[in-house]
């Protein structure tokens, strides 16, 4: 019994040569399936693992080139925003510029609305380069007032055509020494009073008198208090009443047009900032009686009774003392009650109305900074609200770009306080906003190089990562016609076992036969 098939050599050598040129053509068909020639560990271990490598490194560098677009996204929102703000700022100086042009051809008529209404004494105080301050008032040179302790010319006027120069105190006890007269304090009482200036402090610390009349009983006076500006009264004549405290805040380095008036008739005391009321109380009827002792202008003469003295009689003080730092110009004083519109009319015939509405359109300009700025930020970094950004080069940490964030709000910018009442003030409102385009345009072109640098660096990450990728693709790449010639060759080996393993079967078959054939003869 026959229990296993015998081959023989041939065969067994054509059917070994099949199966090796079988095993070929199905991983020539993988290579040419995947177009690569390592497709495992087992095809060629070291470029398959050279290539894992590459393949790393330049998947590291992909990471790296997605924080390079942010920065390059961050830094590019942050260029766009201080393209807008030098716009918005050069129309601001255009602005600023018209408001110059338009206030040097400003007249002021404040002098004629004043001497209309006949007050007895009238400042201009425009001659403090000399010892007298001429009353231009119904008094006439009997009510003339002196430059005590130094008080200077100013060197600038308070607002556009006021047609002279003001007075100037040091705050160091300068005053003007106005005398006493019937018709200013002696020959009360005086049942209506109106008292009007105008101011520029350089300061709004302390204590500064701006005005005062009368003394430790019996007073009136306008003054700075800490921030505040007051007008208050206090007399014990006609069942008296005080003292009074009236106040609005008021900011250093503004012109100001205060006034009070004392209306007796009507039983009411009330004070006026540039035309406007900021606060009135009942006198019960009362007004201020015979006050004797002589009046100031910018500190204290012969006593005064302030808002927070009462009861009783004042301390005495001293001539000179709570004085002023700033200037004056204007004042005047009446026996009358000048009406609020007329006030108005007296802020309106200076060009600080018109000083006010351009710093108003000047605003509306620099609010749009402050919403350009909020907008600027980019996947929350805002490079235009001092916030830095720290842009990555290498895996390792070791290179890097940190872009310093800049801050570009009205404060920052020096924008936050300007004003048009002075020919300072304008032409230092212009240079401020130059100095604010040159600030912005300057960061923008730092941002600009960063941006390159970036950007530079950008590509080069990018060739990198091709490079890598390149260098492994060559290493794991198959030669398509090459394995294309290889598929061939080995289906045609194949086909030429099939067809010799065919032969050497049919070989076998015919000996078979043979023995088959011959059976018969030794039947």
């Amino acid at each position: 019994m026959v229990d296993r098939i015998v081959l023989g050599a041939a065969m067994k050598t054509t059917l070994t040569s099949i199966q090796q040129s079988r095993l070929s053509a199905d991983k020539t068909s993988e290579r040419l399936a995947t177009g690569l020639r390592v497709n495992d560990i087992t095809d060629q271990p070291t470029n398959f693992f050279t290539a894992a490598s590459l393949t790393n490194r330049a998947n590291d560098y992909s990471k790296l080139l997605d924080g390079l677009s942010l920065g390059v996204q961050t830094i590019r929102q942050a260029v766009a925003g201080t393209e807008t703000l030098e716009n918005i700022l050069n129309l601001a100086e255009l602005k600023a510029i018209e408001a110059r042009d338009t206030l040097e051809k400003t007249g002021s008529a404040l002098p004629d609305a004043i001497l209309e209404d006949a007050p007895v004494g009238y400042f201009r105080l425009g001659d403090a380069d000399g010892a007298t301050a001429v009353n231009l008032g119904t008094l006439g040179a009997g009510g003339d007032g002196i430059y005590q302790n130094g008080v200077t010319q100013g060197d600038e006027i308070l607002f556009y055509g006021a047609g002279g120069l003001p007075a100037k105190f040091s705050g160091s006890g300068q005053y003007v020494a106005v005398p006493n007269d019937d018709s200013i304090n002696q020959g009360g009482p005086f049942p209506e009073r109106t008292v009007e200036l105008i101011f520029n402090a350089d300061s709004t610390a302390g204590r500064q008198v701006l005005w005062e009349e009368g003394g430790t009983v019996n007073s009136l006076s306008i003054y700075i208090d800490d921030g505040l500006l007051r007008v208050t009264g206090r007399t014990t004549s006609n069942g008296g009443y005080g003292p009074l405290d009236i106040s609005v805040p008021i900011n250093a380095g503004e012109s100001y047009h205060v006034a009070f008036t004392q209306d007796g008739p009507n039983s009411r005391f009330t004070g006026y900032l540039n035309g406007e009321a900021f606060g009135s109380e009942d006198l019960g009827g009362a007004f201020i009686g015979n006050h004797p002792n002589a009046n100031g202008i910018g500190a204290i003469n012969q006593n005064l009774y302030f808002h927070d003295d009462g009861p009783g009689n004042a301390p005495a003080r001293g001539n000179g003392t709570f004085a002023f730092t700033g200037q004056i110009s204007d004042l005047a004083i009446y026996n009358s009650i000048i009406p609020q519109a007329e006030l108005q009319e007296r802020y309106e015939a200076t060009s600080l109305p018109l000083s006010e509405s351009f710093r108003q359109d000047m605003q509306v300009f620099l609010e749009q900074i402050q919403g350009v700025v909020e907008d600027t930020q980019y996947r929350g970094v805002n490079l235009l609200n001092k916030e830095d950004l720290v842009v990555k080069f290498d895996q390792d940490n070791k290179s890097k770009l940190k872009v310093d964030g800049e801050a570009f709000s009205i404060k920052s910018l020096g924008l936050d306080d300007i004003n048009f009442q002075k020919p300072s003030q304008v032409e230092d409102a212009i240079n401020r906003i130059r100095q604010a385009i040159a600030d912005v345009r300057e960061y923008g072109t730092s941002l600009a190089n960063d941006l390159n640098i970036i950007e530079t660096r950008q590509d080069f990450s990018r060739n990198l990562i091709n490079n890598h990728k390149s260098g492994a693709m060559d290493l794991l790449i198959a030669d398509q016609a090459e394995e294309g010639a290889n598929l061939l060759a080995s289906q045609t080996r194949i086909s030429l076992g099939t067809t010799a393993l065919s032969l050497g079967s049919q070989s076998q078959q015919s000996i078979l036969s043979l023995f088959g054939n011959s059976s018969g003869l030794f039947a």
